[in-house]
């Protein structure tokens, strides 16, 4: 039994509609979610994280629906990762990455490790809005860590866009980690090279539909990224572990 399945989920918006039809994410491996702005890439995140009910169809956790599992049922398997993490009490970073074991057994070993693991264990006492926007992230994904069981379902939300360069690469290596040890990883992201380095597999999204699915490899190809991301790439390097991809933008550019 698939961990994660979306069973033609439907969702109906003013002028939108979010439709994707079958798709499996596989356990053990990282797919990305790409697709332009308004897309449906939020929305999916949503509701597989059952935020959001279908008017009709599912997204199935463990074969079950997962918009009728409690929020402590939930928590249990999908940690979420939004895009932005708002924290109105007076928490320390620590406070911040303990609740993500709220649904689960304390464990202040998983805890610490995981604020090792994003590099910010040295900040572990202070309060977290005196963190960058970049270091909340990697609060949010320390506490999505903590959370995550290693079977378990994780949902990043372009959770790398505040993040830089040098930080973003240990963070690639912590989320194919967590995907190695055999959780469902699904994560939003815009930049081409990142989403060739992080990714196993490739869903892209046109319109709440989905336009294609399937491995990193042959989705994230620069044949066909022009017609299902409406951006010109190229291959920027060539390695044993796949092609990494970078737009163009001499294309757009008035010729000199």
């Amino acid at each position: 039994m698939e961990p994660l399945r979306f069973e033609s989920p439907v969702v109906e918006r003013p002028r939108f509609r979010f439709a994707p039809g079958r798709v499996t994410p596989r356990p053990g491996a990282v797919t990305v979610l790409m697709g332009a702005n308004g897309s449906g890439k939020s929305t999916a995140l949503r509701v597989a994280a059952g935020l959001l009910r279908p008017t009709s169809g599912a997204v199935l956790v463990d074969g079950i629906d997962v918009a009728t599992r409690s929020p402590w049922q939930r928590a249990a398997r999908i940690a979420f990762v939004p895009q932005r993490t708002a924290v109105a009490a007076p928490f320390t970073v620590r406070d911040v990455v303990a609740l993500g074991r709220v649904a689960r057994p304390a464990a202040p070993g998983r805890i610490d490790g995981a604020l090792d693991a994003v590099g910010l264990a040295h900040r572990a006492h202070d309060p977290f809005a005196t963190l960058s926007g970049g270091q909340q992230q990697r609060v949010a994904l320390a506490r999505a860590v903590a959370q995550l069981e290693p079977t378990g379902i994780l949902l990043l939300d372009e959770a790398f866009a505040a993040i830089d360069p040098s930080e973003t690469v240990a963070m690639v290596r912590l989320v194919r980690r967590v995907a190695g040890q055999g959780a469902t990883v699904l994560a939003v992201a815009h930049d081409l090279a990142l989403a060739c380095a992080l990714a196993d597999d490739a869903w892209v999204l046109r319109d709440g539909i989905t336009a294609a699915f399937g491995a990193a490899g042959d989705v994230l190809d620069p044949g066909r990224v022009g017609t299902l991301l409406g951006v010109h790439a190229v291959s920027a390097i060539g390695a044993a572990g796949g092609r990494v991809l970078a737009p163009d933008y001499r294309t757009t550019m008035p010729p000199s």
